[in-house]
């Protein structure tokens, strides 16, 4: 049997130590893949960005990339204390920009496009199964609004409006997390089906 196999196999078990109660090969096994993922980000950093960037300067007909090159290499004034302040640009860059890109490309996706996908007709000749599909989402997000809707008090058919639609969040929330607990279990049975598989070699 390989070595990896092996090492994944006990590693696994380790991981799983952690049902019973935490323990030091929990922690162990815990740290190691801290350990492993920082490591493998600085690498892909270094590979992804740094090299590209220092390629382009000095041997790709770039020298406008020394601008942000700089500007990343202010970041590393936080260890000198004098200058510590300087490490403050690169934050502002990278907060104004990741901000930009957030805004302009989740805007229509998480937004726009909500709000288009809830405008649907009520009626639909011939399939009653869309029908009902339909005004269940409209009322649904509509009364999830006026669960929202604090300039007035919330009594008779506002009261109503938003106690159906508390019980509309419910109802998606439970299946979120219904979604999230069987997308979890499904991991444990690969990890067991790794188990019994490729270490054990019970199941063919």
């Amino acid at each position: 049997m390989r070595l990896y196999i092996w090492v994944a196999a006990l590693l696994t078990l380790a991981i799983f130590s952690f049902l019973y109660k935490e323990n030091p090969v929990y922690r162990a096994a815990e740290h190691l893949f801290v350990g492993v993922a920082a490591g493998n980000g600085v690498v892909m950093a270094v590979d992804s960005y740094l090299r590209p960037t220092v390629k382009s300067v000095f041997g790709g007909g770039q020298p406008l990339y020394i601008i942000p090159l700089c500007i990343g290499l202010l970041m590393y004034t936080k260890f000198v204390r004098p200058v510590a302040w300087m490490s403050r640009i690169t934050i502002a860059f990278l907060v104004g920009i990741g901000s930009g890109i957030a805004l302009t490309r989740q805007i229509k996706p998480f937004f726009v496009d909500q709000i288009v996908a809830t405008i649907q007709p009520l009626y639909i000749p011939g399939n009653l199964g869309l029908t009902i599909n339909n005004i269940l989402l409209v009322t649904g997000v509509a009364t999830s609004l006026s669960y929202f809707y604090f300039t007035a008090e919330q009594k008779g058919a506002l009261g109503y409006s938003a106690k159906l639609g508390r019980y509309t969040m419910m109802i998606a929330f439970g299946a979120a997390f219904g979604n999230t607990v069987m997308s979890r279990i499904s991991l444990f049975l690969g990890r067991v089906q790794f188990l019994m598989k490729d270490w054990l070699g019970v199941l063919r």
